[in-house]
């Protein structure tokens, strides 16, 4: 498995931690954060979203796209600075961009890895 795979593997084990958490035990996972709980639905529907992008980042860290690999560098780092934008702008709670801050921190890692696979 090349550095680029196994970043996107890794992410892919924390998207299905996360998921699994917030459809199973969403108020516990809020509470870690300091954030309010909820009965809503929405919680759940996310955790069911981050679990099943989880299976896309998984089959793509073990066929090797490497496509896939440079399409989520970008996303995650749009997600990163649009969660930190809602603490700007919108004066949410600040734990919004700590949760951002994985994926920064992965999407960099992903990146580093790529680059260092491309000859020259």
């Amino acid at each position: 498995m090349s550095k680029a795979a196994n970043s996107i593997f890794i992410y892919s084990l924390y998207l299905f931690m996360m998921g699994l958490a917030l459809m199973i035990i969403p108020n516990h996972l809020l509470a870690i954060f300091d954030l309010e709980p909820t009965s809503e639905i929405w919680i759940k529907v996310l955790g069911l979203f981050a679990f099943t992008t989880g299976i896309y980042y998984y089959y793509s860290s073990r066929h090797e796209q490497v496509a896939f690999y440079t399409s989520t560098v970008a996303g995650r780092i749009f997600f990163f600075v649009a969660l930190l934008s809602f603490v700007l702008i919108f004066q949410v709670n600040p734990v919004i961009a700590l949760i951002g801050s994985v994926d920064l921190v992965g999407a960099l890692w992903t990146l580093w890895a790529i680059r260092q696979h491309k000859p020259g």
